[in-house]
């Protein structure tokens, strides 16, 4: 989930303490007052712009450390250093990895889009044409009920597509009171215990299951839901990742073009 090419002087290690931008979702990890004895992180995937950590905190699982040209997920804490290989831990309001630690100067308010109106199939129709010329992108697009087990952890990547559909789903269902959004909750719910993914990708559905996106899919979501032109936005979120943007658009407009099947429950 690349945003903008990162030059390999532009990432550094450091041997002090390291300033970075925290999503408010990670509080509780931070709060200097609790974890005394220090909270373990187990490194589970390394990018050239990002670490991720499980946490084993059900709030929070998955902790990610992210260059600022890094697709900003809802669990990232931003900043110009990343940590190095090795055993990581949380412990009196810092992470600490080998000689440095990494502390909390500003927070920042991951978005979660609500209130927003279902657009009219005029409003979707070129949004839906862009993202099928995208490629990849018509396997997504049917008219069918949307099955979580069968799209958990299908396709490639950090970010599986089916998950990423999963995503712009849910975010889309939350933000738009759609009736569908608390059964499609539960059945990812069961689907992330009884399936597998990658862990950065169940992180991204831990947090889209309450409404939390990425600012590339918050942009496009709220322009085509509004009288704005979606196609910059959708631009912006096309190019997420090799896959990523298509299959989180292709959500997004699932959501907005179906209903809930007369007599459903």
């Amino acid at each position: 989930m690349n945003r903008t090419p990162v030059r390999d002087g532009d990432l550094r290690l450091s041997t002090r303490g390291v300033p970075g931008a925290a999503s408010s979702l990670l509080a509780g990890l931070f709060d200097a007052t609790t974890a005394a004895a220090g909270l373990p992180l187990a490194e589970v995937a390394r990018t050239r712009v990002s670490v991720h950590y499980r946490t084993g905190d059900g709030t929070v699982p998955v902790l990610c450390v992210a260059h600022p040209a890094a697709v900003r997920l809802p669990n990232t804490l931003v900043s110009a250093v990343l940590p190095g290989s090795g055993p990581a831990v949380v412990r009196a309001g810092r992470l600490r990895s080998g000689p440095s630690a990494w502390w909390v100067a500003r927070w920042w308010r991951p978005p979660r889009p609500t209130g927003l109106a279902r657009p009219g199939p005029a409003r979707r129709r070129e949004p839906e044409r862009t993202v099928r010329a995208a490629g990849g992108a018509d396997v997504w697009l049917r008219d069918e009920p949307l099955d979580p087990a069968r799209l958990l952890g299908s396709g490639p990547g950090l970010t599986p597509s089916g998950d990423d559909f999963l995503a712009g789903a849910l975010v889309t269902a939350h933000a738009t009171a759609d009736p569908r959004c608390e059964p499609w909750r539960a059945a990812v719910r069961r689907a992330l215990r009884d399936g597998g993914t990658t862990a950065a990708s169940w992180a991204l559905l831990h947090h889209a299951l309450d409404g939390y996106a990425t600012p590339e899919l918050t942009g496009f979501l709220v322009a085509v839901c509004q009288d704005v032109d979606p196609a910059p936005a959708l631009d912006r979120l096309l190019g997420v990742g090799h896959t990523s943007g298509a299959a989180l658009a292709a959500g997004v407009l699932h959501t907005l073009a179906t209903s809930e099947p007369p007599g459903a429950a």
